[in-house]
C-alpha cells in the first residue's frame, strides 16, 4: 500500500512539472494533470491539498540541492566558497536536474507567484548569511555595499554560467560530449578560481 501511495505522488509530480512549466501556474488545471498522470482529483487533493500546494512543491523541487555538502563554519574560507560552488553548479548542472525545472524558474522569474517569493526568502535567507561571512573573511578591506555586491556576483556566476552551456557547446569542440561530471568539475573549478581572484583582488 504504501507503495502504491508513494508512486501515485510521484507520478503526479512527473507529470505536473513539464505541463506547469509549458504552460505556466494560471493556464494550467487540474484536469490537465490528472489526465496526464492517469489519476483523479482526489489523488491530488490527499497528496497536495491543491493545484497551489502542488506547484509550491514543484518549486521546492526545482530549487532544492540534492545531498548538498556544507563545508563546516570553522574551515578556511576558501574550501567553504569551493564546496558552495560545486553545490550550486550540481543543482543546476546534475543529473537529477529536469528540463522542466529551468523552464519553471525562467517563468517564475518573469512573474513571481506569491510560493515562489516565499521560497526565495527562505533560500537566501538560508545562504545569503553563509556567503557574506566567506566574503568578508576573502576580503576583509571591503565594505558593506562592496560585500554584498560580491556575493550577488558569486552566485550569479554559480547560477548562470552553468546555464549558459548552450554557448560553450558551440564555442568548446566536444563539450557536450563530455560526462556530466567532467563538465560540472570544469565548472565548479572555473567559477571558484575566477570568484577566489575578483574577490581577493579588490581594493
Amino acid at each position: 500500500m504504501e507503495n502504491r501511495v508513494v508512486s501515485t505522488r510521484t507520478r503526479i509530480l512527473e507529470v505536473a512539472g513539464p505541463i506547469f512549466a509549458e504552460k505556466g501556474r494560471r493556464e494550467t488545471t487540474i484536469r490537465d494533470i490528472v489526465q496526464a498522470a492517469g489519476v483523479n482529483q482526489a489523488a491530488v487533493n490527499y497528496h497536495f491539498r491543491d493545484k497551489d500546494g502542488l506547484y509550491a512543491e514543484l518549486l521546492r523541487l526545482a530549487t532544492h540541492t540534492a545531498g548538498a555538502q556544507e563545508a563546516a563554519e570553522d574551515a578556511p574560507a576558501e574550501q567553504r566558497l569551493r564546496e558552495l560552488v560545486r553545490t550550486s553548479v550540481e543543482r543546476v548542472m546534475g543529473h537529477q536536474r529536469q528540463a522542466w525545472h529551468t523552464r519553471l524558474v525562467l517563468r517564475e522569474l518573469e512573474e513571481p507567484s506569491p510560493a515562489f517569493v516565499s521560497l526565495m526568502d527562505e533560500i537566501v535567507g538560508r545562504i545569503m548569511p553563509r556567503v557574506t561571512r566567506i566574503v568578508a573573511e576573502l576580503n576583509p578591506r571591503l565594505d558593506e555595499e562592496e560585500r554584498w555586491l560580491c556575493c550577488h556576483s558569486l552566485m550569479s556566476h554559480c547560477n548562470g554560467m552553468p546555464k549558459a552551456e548552450f554557448f560553450l557547446e558551440r564555442s568548446i569542440p566536444g563539450w557536450g560530449e563530455r560526462v556530466a561530471e567532467e563538465r560540472i568539475s570544469i565548472m565548479a573549478n572555473h567559477i571558484s578560481r575566477f570568484c577566489l581572484a575578483a574577490i581577493g583582488g579588490l581594493e
